[in-house]
């Protein structure tokens, strides 16, 4: 009655005695006896004033009487209302899916404590609240579901060992296939009857009592193809779905994007990390740069909330080989995403053969003689510790076939009048397994020779000689390919003067081919193009290495010039590897270079090994293990590439810490369907309980009953004529004891 349910239902036998005032109220009524008495007629008219409103106070007495009767019977069976699933019975079995949020996020500490610890203390007090004979399923909510008790289970103390076995996990949060999974098993729950009840088999899935608790920090983005997707405005489920959540708004955070390594030499490198704030965070930290476990390099900078932030580390690595490397921020309440790991792999000296076309006996009559000093042979310069940066071999055109190619990574050609008859061929094998090829112009170049297909990885094609050969008339560098590598390090380049130059024919520029930087008369100064198959490089220079065709090669710019193109030629100077979590490593390298296994370790694992294939000259490996963040361990011919290691990171979508709006995903869902909970502010255990045992009534009904009665005393005394002016009586038990009160006089 009125969506009451009374535990207690025997007690409302007692509304029987909803009778007895007006038993007494019937047995009440004056039996005077009759006497004539003269000119009585007079006080008839009064006396049956007087009747009427002492009979219209009496029903009122008589009504709060049965009332009182009524209260008392009704509060005593116990009453309670069940908001939730009216059609199971209050001691109904429970079938309980707790879908656990165990994203990354999760570990983002309020007060001292993480969401996750938070979210995992309700869901063991969420078991605390089953009966004997009550059933619990558990899954883990990431980036997909993952079961924690694929089924239901009866065995409670099971059921909390595998909670407290729940771990925080490095993944970001997809709500979709954790609910789609939750309501697939509530259904499964429904539709199984229940064995200890003896009503019949198509009632009995009406008595059990599922529920789904959905423990989160209700990220927008997890919930986001839930939405998209449309589902639960279609789902028709039995289940009431509790949503909790311990999440914050506003919540501040700050994290690694990205992380760029750039070379500014073979032995430096330059770090810029792309860091993100998000909330109302600090505006400002400090970045710091470890090396094999050592901090090297450390940054202060200031965040812009909703924009990146570059922040710029810069240290010298040392001598060539793989460097493990850690960018991190100043820890704040998530402390996953604060680093960034990556590793960076430094090539030996930068092996250059150098071809000189015009040698002499007179060394600063050679071709080479300004660019052999730029490149600096022959070992150490004098004042610097260690090894040159540049480890370049002079040769001659004659001596270039007994060379073998693969020993370096570029060849330089200077002012060569023509190539022998295998020379090709090697070449364009050498550009094929990702070698290097620059070539300089000069007074021997022959127009003919060069536009012939044996000079064929040329980007462009040769016209003629362009300028004055009397010097009297110069030109300069003009503009440079703006946001090329080769050109991230400014340069003074007013200083150079040309008087001579090849002319090319821009129409004749090969797929791929750039002019990088020109001269002032309207030549091109620098070309690029790319080899055969797209693998190496080739860089065509118009002008001369020597200073027979200007004076560049005296001039200060020419050796950092000269450098950064052999930096940028050789490519894998300084190179930085690093990952998404589950993203594939592909390991290439010709087929020439595997000569031993290729192993991977993963941060705290053992070596795997990776299943290597070869195919058209090519040998190819592909590790999928990127589980775990961090830096991981790789064994294999230094050809490959990432054979220096890499470093596994975070996809850190999952770092913008944006709650999604509870009543945008209510309005989703029927009319409802979904209950939710602000974990911080409220206990989801109490909310549930209360759920299951109903909202008791009885007390207000026996506060009603007392308040009736007071009223009743109150107004008894009021039209009582009995007892003494002033007395107070209970005129409920006056009656009693009175069988004939007679009639107000």
């Amino acid at each position: 009655m009125f969506g009451l349910t009374p535990l207690a239902p025997w007690f409302l036998w007692g509304l029987a005695a909803v009778s007895v005032p007006v038993v007494i109220h019937m047995l009440q009524s004056p039996t005077a006896k009759i006497i004539d008495f003269p000119c009585i007629r007079f006080l008839k008219a009064c006396q049956k004033k007087a009747v009427r409103r002492t009979r219209l106070k009496n029903i009122i007495l008589m009504l709060m009487r049965m009332a009182i009767i009524a209260l008392i019977a009704f509060g005593m069976a116990k009453p309670q209302r069940f908001e939730e699933q009216t059609d199971v019975l209050p001691d109904a079995p429970v079938s309980m899916v707790v879908v656990l949020d165990n994203s990354y996020s999760m570990g983002y500490v309020d007060k001292g404590r993480s969401r996750f610890e938070q979210a995992l203390e309700a869901a063991l007090g969420l078991l605390g609240t089953l009966k004997p004979g009550d059933e619990v399923a558990l899954l883990l909510m990431n980036e997909q579901c993952e079961p924690l008790l694929p089924d239901f289970t009866a065995d409670h103390e099971r059921a909390r060992a595998a909670l407290r076995g729940a771990k925080l996990s490095d993944l970001g949060t997809n709500a979709d296939p954790a609910l789609r999974e939750a309501i697939r098993l509530a259904a499964k729950a429904a539709s199984i009857p229940d064995s200890r009840s003896q009503i019949p088999d198509a009632d009995k899935k009406e008595r059990r009592r599922l529920e789904i608790h959905i423990l989160t920090d209700l990220q927008a983005l997890a919930w986001e193809p839930v939405l998209k997707s449309g589902y639960l405005k279609n789902v028709d489920t039995k289940a009431t779905i509790y949503v909790t959540s311990f999440g914050r708004k506003g919540s501040a955070n700050c994290f690694v994007e990205s992380v760029a390594v750039a070379g500014a030499g073979p032995e430096q490198c330059s770090v810029t990390a792309q860091v993100w704030a998000v909330g109302a965070g600090a505006p400002g930290g400090v970045a710091t740069l470890s090396v094999n476990d050592k901090p090297v390099a450390q940054e202060t900078f200031a965040v812009r909330p909703g924009a990146p932030t570059p922040v710029t580390l810069t240290t010298r690595l040392g001598a060539a080989g793989s460097f493990r490397c850690v960018l991190s921020l100043q820890d704040d309440a998530l402390t996953a995403d604060d680093k960034h790991f990556f590793t960076v792999k430094v090539g030996e000296r930068s092996k250059v053969l150098v071809v000189d076309g015009d040698p002499s006996a007179i060394g600063p009559l050679a071709e080479t003689f300004y660019l052999g000093n730029a490149l600096n042979p022959g070992g150490a310069a004098a004042g610097v510790d260690g090894p040159p940066p540049v480890d370049a071999r002079v040769v001659s055109i004659a001596e270039l076939p007994s060379v073998k190619l693969d020993d370096y990574r570029i060849v330089l050609l200077c002012n060569v009048a023509s190539l022998g008859s295998d020379d090709p061929v090697r070449l364009d094998a050498f550009l094929r397994g990702g070698g290097s090829l620059w070539v300089f112009l000069g007074g021997k170049a022959n127009a003919q020779e060069y536009n012939s297909p044996q000079w064929s990885f040329l980007p462009t094609t040769l016209t003629q000689p362009v300028g004055d050969a009397t010097k009297k008339q110069t030109f300069e560098f003009g503009e440079t390919r703006e946001g090329h590598p080769l050109f991230k390090t400014k340069l003074d380049l007013r200083a150079a003067r040309f008087w001579l130059c090849w002319g090319t024919d821009r129409a004749s520029l090969k797929p791929g081919a750039a002019v990088l930087q020109s001269f002032t008369n309207g030549q091109p100064a620098l070309v690029e193009g790319q080899g055969p198959g797209g693998k190496g490089k080739v860089l065509l220079f118009t002008s001369a290495a020597d200073s027979d065709w200007g004076n560049f090669p005296l001039r200060r710019a020419y050796l950092p010039w000269v450098h950064n193109a052999i930096y940028y030629l050789s490519g894998a100077d300084v190179r930085g590897s690093s990952f998404k979590l589950k993203e594939e490593v592909k390991f290439q390298a010709l087929a020439t270079h595997y000569k031993e296994r290729i192993t991977v370790t993963p941060p705290g694992g053992t070596a795997i090994g990776v299943p290597v294939a070869v195919k058209e000259g090519y040998a190819e490996g592909v590790f999928k293990n990127t589980d775990v963040p961090g830096l991981y361990q790789v064994k294999a011919d230094p050809a490959f590439t990432h054979s220096g290691g890499f470093g596994a990171n975070l996809n850190v979508q999952e770092s913008i810490i944006t709650m999604e709006d509870p009543e945008k995903i209510a309005a989703a869902a029927p009319s409802g369907l979904l209950k939710f909970v602000e974990g911080p502010k409220r206990d989801v255990v109490e909310e549930v309980k209360k759920s299951r045992e109903g909202q008791d009534y009885w007390p207000l009904i026996f506060k009603l009953a007392l308040l009736v009665f007071v009223v009743e005393s109150l107004f008894g005394n009021l039209v009582s004529r009995a007892g003494k002016p002033g007395g107070l009586k209970l005129p409920l038990f006056e009656v009693l004891r009175r069988r004939n009160p007679g009639v107000s006089q």
